[in-house]
């Protein structure tokens, strides 16, 4: 339950107005046991406790005022936050400031997720569980967020939504670290439909691995890029939720220095099964680098969560992904996360 706060009074005598004001947050804390199978066989496991079902922990302030005429001013301060680390945290997570209002939409400055982590996060009925690539559905580089950027929110038409973004990354005589992407989405009842786009010019030069459809952590195909290696990524598909179950599918891409790509697709299936809520997500692509080396890869997760109250909720989960006849990642994990 978010709390939702007035600005005091002495404040509201200084500036004339009032803004409402929303503290809220996450706390994920989960079991887990991830291992990870080399090209050479060799395999390695971890084990300990950490957010698995969120991804990470965080807290929020979030503030709206009323401007009149039909506008509104907003802004949001989001940190990562470390229940079961002893990690340097808080860290700048989901943050921004802009104007909002009915006729014209919404424009954001700050750093906020990419136009396409929606559609990937829309049509994984497992909710991008895991915090390693075990079954990961969609490029890494969409399923994330960019900094200092300025996104706009257009106001929904007949179901048709739309989203653009232009990051910066503020490099003196270059444009690596700039990105832009969109996302044009449908819905209508239970059909959800989404097309998703990126581009980013990498702010350093590293490797490309994609963490696409089935990718391998600690040892996927990498390809070795360059400063300001144009990056691009798309994702498309669709879901239909008919009430007693909800199925989608998607098919993504992303492609480093136009050579070195990943693709996949993926299909999903969720159903409240008594007090349960079931999903499980299967998907299989491939993996090329610029050398041209080709390998086949598969992944699947499967979710059960068990709903405590509206806020709370306990979690288990197991996700497998497989390159090639050797290469492979599994994670299982067992916890509860709170929401405030």
């Amino acid at each position: 339950m978010k709390k939702t706060l007035v600005a005091v009074a002495a404040m509201a005598a200084v500036t004339g107005a009032m803004a409402d004001v929303t503290i809220g947050g996450l706390i994920d804390a989960g079991l887990y046991s991830q291992s990870y199978t080399a090209s050479n066989g060799t395999k390695t496991t971890y084990r300990g406790l950490g957010p698995q079902n969120n991804g990470t922990d965080e807290l929020f302030f979030a503030a709206s005022e009323d401007l009149g005429n039909g506008m509104k001013a907003n802004a949001r301060l989001g940190f990562n936050a470390g229940a079961s680390t002893a990690s340097s945290f808080p860290t700048n997570r989901i943050s921004y400031v802009g104007v909002s209002s009915a006729s014209f939409g919404e424009v954001q400055a700050g750093e906020q997720w990419k136009p396409g982590f929606f559609a990937i996060l829309n049509l994984d009925p497992t909710g991008l569980v895991t915090t390693s690539t075990a079954g990961l559905v969609g490029p890494s580089d969409m399923a994330a967020y960019t900094a200092n950027s300025i996104t706009y929110t257009a106001p929904r038409f007949n179901g048709v939504g739309f989203q653009y973004q232009k990051g910066y990354g503020e490099q003196a005589g270059t444009t690596a670290g700039d990105s832009s992407g969109y996302s044009l989405d449908y819905t209508n009842a239970g059909l959800y439909v989404v097309y998703a786009a990126g581009t980013t010019a990498l702010a350093s030069g590293g490797t490309f691995a994609g963490n696409s459809i089935g990718a391998i952590t600690g040892d996927a195909l990498l390809t070795t890029t360059a400063l300001g290696t144009s990056v691009k990524s798309t994702g498309y598909g669709a879901s239909y939720d008919f009430g007693m179950a909800k199925i989608s599918a998607g098919s993504f891409s992303s492609t480093a220095g136009g050579t070195a790509k990943n693709t996949g697709t993926a299909y999903g299936l969720s159903a409240p099964v008594g007090p349960f809520v079931l999903a499980a997500t299967f998907s299989s692509g491939q993996q090329v680098t610029s050398g041209a080396v080709s390998t086949n890869t598969k992944g699947q997760r499967y979710v059960a969560t068990y709903p405590m109250s509206k806020r709370t909720s306990l979690y288990a989960f197991t996700g497998t992904s497989t390159a090639g006849t050797v290469r492979k990642t599994t994670e299982s994990a067992f916890g509860i996360k709170h929401s405030f």
